[in-house]
């Protein structure tokens, strides 16, 4: 009885001490992440592709919009307000984006704008641990576009919840980094390729950010890119029913649109959302041009195949294990 007291204080003293030093050591400083040498353009036509990117590819008003405006869409106010709300790892609220100066991105420099998108460091010197993990690498061309066009945004002010880390979170800030990657070579517009769908689909399109399995516990890639991933999240639209990300590689057996021809991908991406509860950005991807949804088709048809039954995308909570 006595080594089982000692044994069960040796474990207080050892968490008390570990949460204490989570507690002080998790929000770290990375003010020293240099700013990209943006600048705004006033540009007519980098305006227009700054919109395409952020109400469209980028899907950046998916979150920044919705909340602030429902009726809106995805055509209403950055101002921002959507949470998302990750047990144990806390509650990320997407940010004031419009030009107020008080409550939005009106008193950032662009640079400090196009550092939190490219590196996820907001304006504090702090980690964005949302942008970082969701947004995907873009071009200087494209980065200075979404800049541009965030300036025209007529300011709206609301100011919205922080950031709240939970534990979990705080106990894996150790092993967050900013992105500091070079940025990819810029393919633009004009035609179709499977280069631009490449650029789309792993830069601003940010495809793999939900496709590619991840390590539930560290959000660290898990797996082939692409593969689809076999963590269900609840239908919060229907209860009882969950959804599993696809797997987009060209799989005979397991590939989720193996079998569409290129025509069904195009018409699929126009018809928008079939189930209300989906967290795949319909609403700003059913505006791709067709040159960008066909190429990024032609992409996924060029990478490797990977077998990864994924199960049902849609279906009855616990009526199908995922297989790998």
């Amino acid at each position: 009885m006595k080594a089982l007291g000692v044994l069960l204080i040796l474990i207080v003293v050892v968490a008390t001490g570990g949460f204490t030093y989570v507690q002080a050591t998790w929000d770290r400083d990375f003010s020293d992440v240099p700013l990209p040498a943006i600048t705004a353009s006033r540009d007519s036509a980098t305006i227009a592709r700054g919109e395409y990117l952020v109400r469209t590819v980028a899907h950046c008003a998916e979150c920044h919009a919705l909340a602030s405006n429902p009726e809106a869409g995805i055509d209403g106010p950055l101002s921002g307000g959507y949470a998302f709300e990750i047990p144990m790892f806390g509650r990320f609220v997407a940010a004031n984006i419009t030009s107020d100066s008080v409550s939005g991105i009106g008193a950032l420099s662009d640079g400090q704008v196009a550092r939190v998108i490219r590196s996820g460091v907001d304006r504090h010197g702090r980690m964005a641990a949302f942008m970082a993990f969701s947004v995907g690498a873009m071009s200087d061309e494209d980065l200075t576009a979404i800049v541009s066009y965030l300036r025209t945004q007529p300011a709206v002010r609301k100011a919205n919840d922080p950031d709240e880390w939970g534990l979990a979170a705080k106990a894996l800030a150790g092993t967050m980094k900013p992105r500091q990657t070079p940025p990819p070579v810029h393919v633009a517009a004009g035609g179709v390729s499977i280069e631009r769908g490449r650029y789309l689909a792993l830069g601003p399109g940010a495809c793999t950010t939900c496709h590619t399995p991840v390590n539930p516990l560290t959000f660290a890639e898990d797996g082939p890119p692409l593969s689809g991933s076999t963590q269900a999240e609840p239908d919060a639209t229907e209860p009882g029913f969950e959804f599993v990300i696809p797997n987009l590689t060209p799989d005979s057996a397991t590939g989720h649109i193996t079998n569409w021809s290129e025509e069904q991908f195009v018409a699929r991406f126009k018809q928008g959302p079939v189930y209300p509860g989906s967290k795949m950005p319909w609403e700003a991807f059913r505006r791709l041009t067709d040159d960008d949804a066909r190429s990024i088709y032609r992409y996924l048809r060029s990478v490797p195949p990977v077998q990864h039954n994924v199960g049902p995308t849609h279906r009855k909570v616990g009526s199908v294990a995922a297989m790998k």
